[in-house]
């Protein structure tokens, strides 16, 4: 264990700047992204004070017994906005030993958390809750500024030892914490620093894990249009078996079959719902969920998710968050383009017609683009392209917005109807990190 990158030591200093408004944030970088997200959030004073008492005994790294004033008895609290690893022994349906960080996520929660410290629980809805627990946000008491102004989540997130959670009625709050995890993993903090965890399994291993979280129409009738796409970019084997594909909550993980053994360059799809691993395509497997399990992004609030690829020890060896907060760039832009769109349909059947409709796509670079997690988006209509797409140099992909067997050159939206306004409309190329990498508009939108 790298006891360097374990902040326990330093949680009073940490307490005291998070007290004191010293935390670092960037801005979003909305000239990146094509969704004007609505960041005029609340502060924390603006939530609702639900609860003041004491802490009983902290439980693990984002969770706490509290006693409310008056009570005897004490309720279980879900910290929001960060999510730590599982601890053996409480309320842990997937381990029965202490996943890599969780122990000492536990620390840090309570060096800041001793038993009886005064805390203010917030939430715009007094009813959340989530496994038992009820879900807010923590604000310990401080001494200095005799104000409940210390920041729990701050202190976890800061500490490299969480994950983002975001729930959909309480995501007042979420971007902030969101950027705090995103600096953490760019300085390779904690859980995101490889060696944190000890000696690595395959050490030579190295992967991406991409996600599409957004199934074309309603994702809970279309469940395997969720995937997730784990490719071997290195230059041995990797021997997956056993290894954890999970999300940020702890509802359902995926441990990765016997003989998932990837070559350089060769990869698994890993489809949310129920199917049999091997078909239709011998590279698809299935996690088994009866319902989708990411979240959509939302205009409204500041909602996402996370899959997260974690090796036998369960050090996490790859990860994709979305939406992109920090280091939003990407080489595509300027190089795939959109170059034409076709969005006039005068066939009398509507399965022609559908196929009439079409946008073209032409890599002007000088190498070949993987489109992995790459999508075309109309509004709220998706496209993913193919796992395993790519476009050579100099070449255009064609995607038809009705039905028909793919080619390298030709795929198709899949759509039984027209999509597309003759008389305006937009389209966009978006990156596997929700970046716009070209658009396309046309007439009145």
């Amino acid at each position: 264990m790298n006891s360097e990158n374990i902040w326990i030591r330093s949680m009073t200093g940490v307490a005291a700047g998070i007290a004191a408004g010293a935390l670092l944030l960037v801005g979003f970088p909305v000239s990146a992204t094509t969704d004007t997200w609505d960041l005029s959030q609340y502060s924390y004073l603006d939530i609702p004070i639900q609860e003041t008492g004491i802490v009983d005994v902290v439980s693990d790294g984002d969770t706490f017994r509290f006693i409310e004033e008056g009570a005897t008895d004490y309720v279980t609290v879900r910290l929001l906005g960060v999510n730590t690893p599982e601890i053996r022994g409480f309320n842990n349906i997937h381990r029965d030993k202490d996943m890599c960080g969780g122990a000492e996520a536990t620390e840090v929660l309570a060096s800041v958390l001793r038993p009886g410290t005064k805390v203010q629980l917030r939430s715009l809805d007094k009813a959340s809750q989530g496994r038992g627990r009820i879900q807010r946000y923590a604000f310990a008491w401080n001494s200095q500024t005799n104000q409940y102004d210390i920041d729990l989540q701050a202190v976890v997130a800061q500490s490299g030892l969480a994950m983002w959670f975001t729930v959909q009625k309480e995501a007042a709050q979420s971007y902030k914490y969101r950027v705090m995890i995103a600096q953490t993993q760019l300085k390779k903090i904690g859980l995101w620093d490889p060696n944190y965890c000890g000696p690595l399994e395959q050490p030579e291993a190295k992967l991406s894990v991409i996600l599409n979280w957004d199934a074309e129409g309603n994702d809970n009738n279309n469940v395997n249009g969720e995937y997730a796409i784990i490719r071997n970019l290195g230059e041995s084997d990797v021997d997956l078996t056993g290894w954890l594909l999970r999300d940020s909550g702890v509802s359902e993980w995926f441990h990765l079959p016997s003989g998932s053994i990837l070559a350089p360059n060769d990869f698994r799809v890993v489809h949310m719902g129920v199917g049999t691993n091997g078909t239709p395509e011998p590279r698809d497997l299935y996690w088994g969920s009866d319902e989708a399990l990411f979240r959509n992004t939302d205009i409204s609030s500041f909602l996402g998710d996370g899959a997260y690829l974690l090796d036998r020890n369960t050090a996490v060896r790859s990860y994709y968050e979305y939406p992109c907060v920090l280091d939003c760039s990407d080489p595509m832009q300027g190089v795939l383009r959109i170059t034409k769109v076709n969005a006039v349909s005068t066939a009398k059947k509507m399965s022609q017609r559908t196929n009439q409709e079409y946008i073209r796509i032409k890599n002007t670079g000088k190498s070949s683009a993987l489109l992995d997690g790459y999508h075309l988006r109309r509004d709220v209509s998706t496209y993913p392209f193919l796992p395993n797409t790519s476009i050579r140099p100099g070449e255009s992909l064609t995607v038809r917005i009705g039905k028909g067997q793919p080619t390298r050159s030709t795929q198709y939206w899949g759509r039984d109807s027209t999509l597309l306004r003759d008389r305006g409309d937009r389209v966009a190329l978006m990156s596997n990190r929700n970046v716009t990498i070209s658009a396309k508009a046309w007439g009145k939108q």
